[in-house]
């Protein structure tokens, strides 16, 4: 083949899978879209994969990946903006999105919601139980209620509230001494946003009591601060910890939001996606 037609054989090749990328998607859609990275969105693919219906799932860590190692669905590492999700949705042909996102993870649940709306697909929201909380633990509203002298001046902290939430804490990192805990694969990104790293601790959750006891005795924590992040968030143990070393526990509250639909039970929401897949 001459040089000058090869750029027109790779056109045409492109094209071909282009079409028979898009042939395979209207043969064989995916109806659910999982927003996920949760132990909740793990026990949800498993309950889809079980009732025979197809779905992929998104993280933005390579990490995430791992909790799905074993199931039948795709798995795409990605960070939707308002400009990809809908193009994402439409691609796979997804019928139903269903938000199992992390409880703080305000930012793509808000973008979920706005985004399904526009494209008349059905969202639906699997929340992450709360955990009832000791009268002991001290409950804020949002970060404003731990950001002060009084909670963090001259103390001995373990922030236990992600990577992100991280630069709120900096300007007390010289009035006290602050500690943080966090996913391995979010240490070096807890040093760049200014934690220094011999107090940086990479940690994955599930922790026993045992180890989140030793971590505290061993740091010599005065306060901690964590996120109302349930069960899967290690916050029955922190609690138990905290009480029994006499030590403040302060806990920020969920983000409200107003979601289309919400339910805590995985049975209900598996129901309802047969139910929109069925009556679609």
């Amino acid at each position: 083949m001459s040089n000058c037609l090869q750029p027109l054989a790779l056109i045409v090749s492109t094209g071909v899978k282009v079409w028979q990328h898009t042939m395979n998607l209207l043969r064989n859609p995916t109806p659910v879209a999982v927003l996920g990275g949760t132990s909740e969105s793990r026990s949800l693919a498993q309950a889809l994969s079980q009732q025979g219906i197809p779905w992929l799932v998104t993280v933005t860590t390579a990490g995430a990946t791992g909790l799905y190692q074993d199931l039948p669905g795709q798995v795409i590492i990605t960070r939707f903006s308002s400009a990809s999700l809908g193009p994402f949705l439409r691609e796979h042909g997804i019928r139903v999105v269903v938000d199992a996102s992390h409880p703080f993870a305000q930012q793509i649940s808000q973008l979920a919601i706005q985004v399904t709306a526009q494209l008349g697909i059905p969202y639906l929201r699997y929340e992450r139980p709360p955990v009832e909380l000791d009268p002991a633990v001290q409950v804020v509203p949002d970060w404003r209620g731990v950001l002060t002298d009084e909670v963090l001046l001259g103390r001995r902290v373990l922030l236990l509230v992600g990577v992100k939430a991280l630069p709120l804490f900096l300007p007390w990192q010289e009035r006290s001494q602050l500690w943080a805990r966090v996913l391995p694969e979010s240490v070096p990104q807890a040093v760049q946003a200014g934690i220094p790293a011999e107090r940086v601790i990479g940690m994955r959750l599930p922790l026993s009591f045992e180890q989140e006891w030793q971590l505290w005795q061993q740091l010599s924590i005065e306060v901690a601060i964590s996120k109302a992040s349930g069960e899967a968030g290690g916050l029955r143990i922190k609690q138990a910890v905290a009480k029994t070393l006499g030590i403040p526990l302060w806990v920020i509250q969920r983000p409200p939001l107003d979601y289309p639909w919400c339910s805590e039970d995985l049975a209900e929401v598996v129901q309802e996606c047969q139910r929109l897949l069925r009556d679609a």
